[in-house]
């Protein structure tokens, strides 16, 4: 029903959303938090999807997670009137912080779905 893919990725926004929250006026800007946001849900997306599709090692998995994740921002500043760099620091900083959070806790959580007499149960495991 629910694979380890989507728990993780679920975990993940919901930790990156709680950990944005205070930050939303970092760098003087409500745009900068919206720029970096984004684009960590992005990342951390990427990250997830190369951590349990692919045989990659963690540096290539984040790597490739802040590229996939940078990937949005960059569309949008080209279809804008005026190529923001600042914009686009903020979400290759957003999407980097999105696919490095998203490796740690990959890593570390382990999920597992159990199925007995037509209940399920889910346990959640997380390896320090």
């Amino acid at each position: 029903m629910f694979s380890k893919t989507k728990v993780g990725v679920a975990a993940i926004i919901t930790l990156i959303s709680v950990l944005l929250i205070p930050v939303s006026g970092f760098a003087g800007s409500s745009d900068f938090a919206l720029h970096s946001g984004i684009s960590s849900l992005f990342g951390a997306a990427g990250e997830t999807y190369f951590h349990y599709k692919t045989d990659l090692e963690a540096p290539s998995r984040v790597l490739l997670g802040t590229v996939v994740g940078s990937l949005p921002g960059l569309g949008k500043e080209l279809t804008d009137n005026e190529f923001s760099g600042t914009d686009m620091a903020a979400d290759v900083c957003g999407a980097f912080l999105g696919a490095l959070i998203a490796n740690i806790v990959n890593t570390r959580l382990k999920v597992n779905v159990e199925r007995h007499a037509g209940k399920a149960s889910v346990l959640l495991t997380y390896s320090f």
